[in-house]
């Protein structure tokens, strides 16, 4: 598996070309020994935009090689969106029609990702008979909804690490689809809920590190299920940061952990700064103050948890499941 190139799928709409070439350009910038092949699979894709910032890219990283799959309109017609979940996110679940048949395994991750740390360990890990690794979400508290235990993980879709043999094998195309036909209106998280119960007892749970989202910067380490000292040595340093919520460095980054992280990344990239997201400064008596807070929910955790504790005590016990003293 050392020698086969590692094999990364994006899937994405019109509005993230930007920030899928950013998370590529991370992922090629912390991974330089490796061979590395990547296929966008996209909806309504503006060319010229693509060409600009995926060039760029390319240029600076001879060991990738870019295909693009541009996408039917008619694809997953009758399937629910939102205004924050484009079609887009039911592309991965025909991942097994952009792959070649002589591919193994593929990693697929959300274009709202940076990669952090050289991802060869997290390619090269053991699935075991598991037909894919992920990164369990302990930010889904009402597991009951779609039917699990209390204590029954369940992963976050935005990094999947897939055995592409097992998924072809396994049927797992039809097994998702057959479960959004029956109830995808009912599913908060669309693809990701029908992903999970479709695969329940299929998944290895690997370490949060590899799905890192901002808001686990906020939370004590037994709530992620986690040692302090892996904790945080995790916080100071994830191996890819995925910018769960409405809440975006591009869009509210006075708000976002690890914002600097995905800015320090497009300035890196060597995509024209005219055609980066720009960074919003924080204007505002509101945004300042948000700003400020963040700072302080990054500097002194357990302190902001105990404050919150005592002024929003239901939803802070439900959110950090621990008391101020954790």
């Amino acid at each position: 598996m050392a020698t086969e190139p590692i094999v990364v799928l994006y899937c994405i709409d019109d509005a993230y070309i930007r920030q899928a070439a950013i998370s590529l350009a991370s992922l090629l910038d912390k991974t330089p020994a490796r061979r590395i092949e990547v296929t966008i699979a996209a909806f309504d894709r503006d060319y010229a935009l693509s060409k600009a910032v995926f060039t760029r890219v390319l240029q600076a990283h001879r060991h990738c090689t870019l295909r693009f799959v541009d996408l039917d309109d008619r694809l997953f017609q009758g399937l629910p969106v939102t205004r924050s979940f484009s079609r887009s996110i039911y592309a991965r679940l025909i991942l097994q029609r952009f792959i070649e048949p002589h591919h193994r395994r593929l990693l697929y991750l959300d274009a709202d990702t940076i990669v952090c740390d050289d991802i060869s360990p997290l390619w090269q890990t053991d699935l075991g008979d598991a037909t894919l690794g992920a990164v369990p979400d302990h930010f889904r508290l009402d597991p009951a909804r779609i039917g699990f235990a209390g204590d029954e993980p369940y992963f976050n879709s935005g990094m999947l690490l897939i055995d592409v043999q097992r998924w072809r094998e396994r049927d797992c195309e039809r097994r998702v689809f057959d479960i959004l036909a029956q109830s995808g209106e009912k599913l908060a998280w669309m693809d990701q809920d029908a992903l999970n119960i479709a695969l329940r007892g299929e998944v290895l749970f690997l370490g949060q590190r590899w799905n890192w989202q901002p808001r686990c910067a906020d939370v004590p380490a037994a709530f992620l299920d986690l040692e302090e000292a892996v904790y945080r040595r995790w916080r100071a340093a994830p191996g890819i940061v995925h910018y769960t919520t409405s809440f975006k460095p591009w869009n509210a980054g006075y708000r976002v952990h690890y914002s600097a992280l995905f800015f320090g990344a497009a300035e890196a990239s060597g995509i024209p700064s005219r055609l980066l997201p720009a960074r919003a400064p924080a204007r505002g008596i509101g945004q300042r103050l948000l700003a400020l807070k963040t700072g302080l929910r990054w500097r002194i955790p357990r302190a902001f948890r105990s404050m919150r504790l005592l002024l929003k005590p239901r939803a802070a016990a439900a959110m950090y499941r621990a008391g101020p003293a954790d």
